[in-house]
């Protein structure tokens, strides 16, 4: 039913953008008609992809048709909201004006001078919608060329209260929302790790979603992540879509490819005698997919001893408001990308308290980090993806 239902939201973006730009269009039938079959054949080839994705997934065929399905599907996104809020704002424009004005024309312009000219409304709205389709297509080619290249290095000092002196300047290094996929492979793997490595940090973590898809089938691709080391070890806590990719399977690779997962469980971080906790769990929503996931922060903090800071993994930053009653003293996380590309980003918001960057919660700080990879469409615009750098400094928190 879920599948169901996608398809024919989906597919009805491609005809509502089908009815709103290519049947306006002063052209004659024969090229309306190819521009339609050249529609269907994008939406086509967006399904094609979904099935062979999981159907014939090592296909040499598989990763030209994703890219192809996606980047339309991905123009399509934000095209799509651009047409709305055109639609949107004319049909306020035309009721304002109604209300305001009813009689004004009636009285003093003969019928025939009230009515619009057809030849003018069209050429208004065609010029809006090349507008749009501009717009949406720099956008696009912006969003490829960005994930193609390496992500940014963030690097933020942190402040934590009553920091043991051997932790000061203590370095942790997150990757977070990888994503292997069809479009994102061990080639682009293999570029963040060799960003990383240029990094002397004291730890690495991993907060989630690793890959859309089976271990098996991209297992391979991860492979790269193994020449990632750190004196005091690599830790990885589990995202949604680890869980909609088999998530068991994922956790034997990880722990193959050198990553400790913390699976509502804490470790006890020693440094010269002084020690920190650093706690994990899983997925806000595991237990839906598989009820012994379900994230426990309570568990996970289990016999940690409260005189030593407290540091949680977590993948979704609203896990916050199970965790800061615990006394956690900064809560690292992903899975809003950013909201990844406009105009999308201004919704994450609704979902989750925070979408980027350092915050305070209460007594917790949260970081919250873009990802390092991307999801579905192959574009990244006003949220470049990111690995983060987090410095662990003695203060209050501002």
């Amino acid at each position: 039913m879920f599948l169901i239902t996608a398809v024919l939201v989906i597919g009805s973006i491609y005809v509502f953008f089908g009815f709103r730009i290519i049947k306006p269009l002063p052209i004659n039938t024969k090229w309306k008609t190819g521009m339609w079959v050249m529609l269907i054949f994008c939406f086509a080839a967006f399904i094609l992809a979904m099935i062979t994705r999981h159907g014939q997934p090592n296909h040499w065929l598989n990763p030209s048709l994703s890219w192809f399905a996606f980047t339309c599907f991905g123009f399509m996104t934000i095209i799509f909201p651009g047409i709305v809020f055109k639609d949107t704002c004319i049909g306020v424009y035309y009721l304002v004006r109604k209300l305001l004005f009813p009689k004004r024309n009636q009285n003093k312009a003969p019928r025939r001078s009230r009515e619009i000219n057809p030849s003018r409304r069209n050429f208004l709205t065609n010029s809006a919608n090349a507008a749009l389709m501009g717009t949406a297509l720099v956008l696009t080619g912006c969003g490829i060329n960005r994930v193609t290249r390496e992500p940014d290095v963030v690097k933020l000092d942190v402040p934590v209260k009553g920091l043991p002196d051997p932790f000061r300047g203590f370095t942790i290094l997150q990757i977070s929302d990888l994503h292997i996929s069809m479009t994102l492979k061990q080639e682009y793997v293999q570029k963040v790790v060799d960003q990383a490595v240029r990094e002397p940090v004291d730890m690495i973590v991993f907060t989630g979603d690793l890959a859309d898809g089976r271990e098996k089938d991209m297992g391979k691709d991860a492979s790269p992540l193994s020449v990632l080391n750190a004196p005091f070890g690599k830790y990885f806590v589990t995202g949604n879509h680890d869980y909609y990719s088999g998530v068991l399977s994922w956790l034997n690779r990880i722990e193959r490819l050198g990553f400790t997962p913390l699976i509502n469980e804490h470790r006890i971080i020693e440094k010269n005698s002084a020690k920190i906790v650093l706690a994990g769990i899983t997925d806000y929503r595991a237990g839906r997919i598989l009820p012994s996931h379900a994230s426990d922060p309570g568990k996970a903090l289990k016999g940690a001893p409260l005189s030593m800071p407290r540091i949680m993994l977590a993948h979704q930053p609203k896990s916050i408001f199970k965790t800061d009653p615990l006394g956690v003293d900064l809560m690292i996380c992903g899975h809003t990308h950013g909201g990844q590309y406009v105009p999308w980003n201004f919704l994450v918001s609704i979902d989750q308290p925070y979408v980027h960057g350092l915050h305070r919660h209460n007594a917790t700080q949260v970081y919250v980090s873009r990802g390092t990879g991307y999801w579905g469409p192959p574009l990244r615009v006003g949220a470049p993806p990111e690995i983060t750098v987090l410095r662990l400094v003695n203060g209050s928190p501002g």
